[in-house]
């Protein structure tokens, strides 16, 4: 699950800031902010709730948090129904930039931890 979890957050940073690719992703950015948003939600609630006080505990309780905060500005809830829409529009304009950019840095310390472990792991 922890190359699941890299993946994603390296997509919620992806489609986050100018690259090469983010026109690429635009066209899925509703799907992959969702798939995005529910590993972030698996990372908190289940992983790191379960471990915390253990080092990759901690590490998926505060990745997790990082990639539901990040990923909510990206979905495309045009078709979602009503309540739901609601909650996250409020949000997507509630939330400061400064705040925003903020997360996406800590996302990326975190995304670069998994990365760097996940190789340390596959090259050992």
């Amino acid at each position: 699950m922890g190359f699941v979890v890299t993946v994603s957050m390296l997509l919620i940073l992806l489609m986050s800031v100018p690259n090469p690719l983010r026109a690429w992703l635009q066209k899925h950015q509703g799907e992959l902010a969702l798939w995005a948003l529910l590993a972030g939600v698996w990372n908190f609630a289940w992983h790191g709730s379960q471990h915390l006080g253990e080092f990759w505990g901690n590490a998926a309780f505060i990745s997790g948090l990082l990639m539901v905060f990040t990923s909510m500005p990206l979905l495309k809830v045009d078709k979602w129904p009503s309540t739901l829409k609601t909650m996250v529009q409020t949000y997507q304009t509630a939330c400061p930039k400064i705040l925003h950019y903020l997360a996406l840095f800590a996302l990326a310390i975190c995304a670069a931890l998994y990365a760097y472990t996940l190789i340390q792991l596959n090259l050992n």
